[in-house]
This record gives structure tokens, C-alpha cells and sequence, in this order.
């Protein structure tokens, strides 16, 4: 799409885009923070829907998990740290309270 509208730079302005979130989130991944497939899947959704929406995911993401974790606090009544979150549900979790929150409940 970035090719048609923009021609040769429009696979520019695509590698930026995917490109940007790797630099972003590499601090997360080097503290353990943040797998290296969830910065995968960042950077394919800031390439087809754009930094703008990526950013929101990630901030409702955050919330989402951070969510999560407190029920899960709450529910075994203490930090279990060999417990594993899968992050990329979060994201997609994150990513459809985004468009439900853009487009209203009128998905279509």
C-alpha cells in the first residue's frame, strides 16, 4: 500500500515503521520485559495500521496485563515468579478495546 501511494519511498516510509517499534521496545526485551515475538507483532501492526494505534494497543496492553496480574495476586494470594504471562494475548486484547473504542460497537 505504502508502494502505490508513495511510489520507491513508500518502502522507506515502510521500513520505518516497522523499524521503530524494535528501537522502542529493545530496552523492555534486554530487561526480560517483553519477548522478542511481541516486538514482532508491534512492529507488524505499526506497519499496517500505523504508530498512532500501536502506541494506544500498547498503553491499553499494559493495563490489560497489569490487570491481570493484580487478579492473579488477589487469586493465589501472593507473587508467584516462576508464573508466565503470554503477552500477545494482552496485545491482541488491546488491540480490538482500540478499535472498539475508535468505531464504536459498529464493527462494520
Amino acid at each position: 500500500m505504502n508502494f502505490e501511494a508513495y511510489q520507491a519511498i513508500g518502502i522507506f516510509i515502510f521500513l520505518g515503521k516497522a523499524i521503530a517499534p524494535v528501537l522502542l521496545l529493545f530496552l523492555l526485551y534486554c530487561c526480560k520485559g517483553m519477548g522478542s515475538g511481541d516486538i514482532k507483532l508491534f512492529s507488524v501492526m505499526s506497519t499496517l495500521v500505523g504508530m498512532k494505534i500501536t502506541v494506544d494497543v500498547f498503553v491499553i496492553s499494559v493495563m490489560l496485563a497489569g490487570v491481570a496480574v493484580l487478579a492473579l495476586f488477589l487469586y493465589e494470594g501472593g507473587i508467584n515468579l516462576k508464573r508466565k504471562l503470554h503477552y500477545s494475548y494482552y496485545i491482541a486484547a488491546g488491540f480490538f478495546v482500540t478499535v472498539i473504542r475508535m468505531k464504536g460497537w459498529s464493527l462494520l
